[in-house]
Formats: structure tokens, sequence, C-alpha cells
């Protein structure tokens, strides 16, 4: 069964960062002069050296067993969506979790781009940590750093997320 969990939220944060951003001229860009916001807290990190932030509703789901997925969109510059989604296994409080590659607790980091291309800590050379200052029922605190290697899509190398930070409400 928890093979099973553990599949299912996979498998919805796959699909989360596969998703593209909107066109509408409307949308809050992230280009140094706006700050993106999501509207349940914060969800923010350096994307291959550029501040990207989530907007709208940065969508959290923290089951029974202990695994949280988090996963938001937000765009760098004028036409760069990026999808960033999280899966932590097996998490009930604070603490440091390790989002390499094989790690026995199945925890990951998403990066995938409105161009298609998606990069992942889930596959050989993946490195990233999560330190979790806060997890309630309804609330988590916390702060990444990841090394993500390319999977699909044409991404190419390893693209660094700097300086996560995570303050949600859900």
């Amino acid at each position: 069964m928890r093979r099973r969990s553990i599949s299912l939220a996979l498998g919805l944060l796959v699909a989360a960062a596969a998703c593209g951003g909107s066109s509408d001229s409307t949308a809050p860009n992230n280009n140094n002069n706006q700050t993106p916001t999501a509207t349940n807290g914060t969800f923010s990190a350096t994307i291959n050296g550029v501040a990207w932030g989530a907007t709208g509703t940065v969508a959290v789901n923290h089951s029974t067993g202990g695994i949280i997925t988090i996963s938001g969109f937000g765009q760098i510059g004028t036409s760069t969506g990026y999808s960033v989604a999280l899966a932590i296994g097996a998490t009930t409080g604070p603490g440091t979790v390790s989002l390499n590659y094989l790690n026995p607790t199945t925890s990951l980091l998403i990066v995938g781009s409105s161009t298609g291309a998606g990069w992942t800590t889930f596959s050989n050379g993946g490195t990233g940590t999560m330190t979790i200052t806060t997890l309630t029922s309804n609330h988590i605190v916390a702060t990444f750093t990841a090394d993500a290697v390319a999977t699909s899509g044409g991404a190419t190398g390893t693209i660094p997320i700097r300086n996560g930070k995570l303050d949600v409400t859900f």
C-alpha cells in the first residue's frame, strides 16, 4: 500500500510540474520589478541564477501517511514559466529531508518549464535538501536547495535551485 501511495503522489507531482503557464498579459511576472505572491503564503527560489516565485495558490497535499506534495507555478521574465514541485515522503515533523536520487524516503524536487523542458533530483546525479522548521496539519515552513538534472523536453545539464523558501497554509 505504501508503494501505491508513493507512486500516486509522484504521479500527481509530475502532472503538476508539467503544467504550463498562461500567456495572459495580466499574469504577474517575476522580472525583478514585481514580486509574485502566492495567495496562501510564499513559495520562492532562485532558479538558474534568476529569482522565481509562485503566483496564485500553491497546491499542497498532506496525506495521513506523512507524504507531502507541494507545487506552484510562476514566471521568470515575461515569457518562460516554471513549475516547481516537491514531494516529501514519510514526514511527520520538523527536520532535514534529502532530495537526493534514490534516497530512502522517496523525497524529490521537479522543475518543469513552459517550454516543455524538465529537471528532477529523482534521476541519477540529482541532489538536494529541504529543511522543515514548521509542520502542522495545515501549515509548512521550510527552506530548500537542489541541483536537478535534465530529464525531458530537450532540457540539458543541471539546473541549480538556491534560496528556496516555503511558508504556506493549506
